[in-house]
């Protein structure tokens, strides 16, 4: 067993991980509240960013590509999924905004780990 801390971290990537998954399985009505004024789009890449830095950083054992094969993977079967639920639709511009938010999720670890290791 890792350490409170690691697992913690664990925890908090899963926890991002099924809130995506509730909040895009909801109907249209019952998601409309939450919603921002900052638009779908952004709201897609912002929260797939978080989402996958902190998978990255609960994870760092695990291979990039395979948290963000993962990541789109999941972000897909949502978004096809959507077609299912009232008032949703599916779109292939919010999967493509969620991919680019999961590979800016990556690029800022990166980023980091390349600040810090100087």
């Amino acid at each position: 067993m890792g350490s409170l801390f690691e697992r913690s971290k664990r925890v908090a990537a899963w926890v991002c991980i099924g809130v995506i998954g509730i909040l895009s399985l909801l109907p249209a009505a019952e998601v409309a509240p939450l919603r921002t004024s900052m638009g779908g789009h952004v709201e897609h890449l912002l929260t797939y960013a978080v989402t996958s830095l902190i998978t990255t950083i609960a994870y760092l054992d695990r291979s990039r590509f395979r948290i963000a094969g993962g990541l789109i993977l999941y972000a897909a079967v949502l978004e096809f999924l959507q077609r299912y639920s009232p008032g949703r639709l599916s779109s292939f511009e919010d999967l493509a905004f969620s991919t680019a938010g999961i590979i800016l999720g990556l690029a800022i670890f990166q980023l980091v780990q390349q600040v810090r290791a100087r």
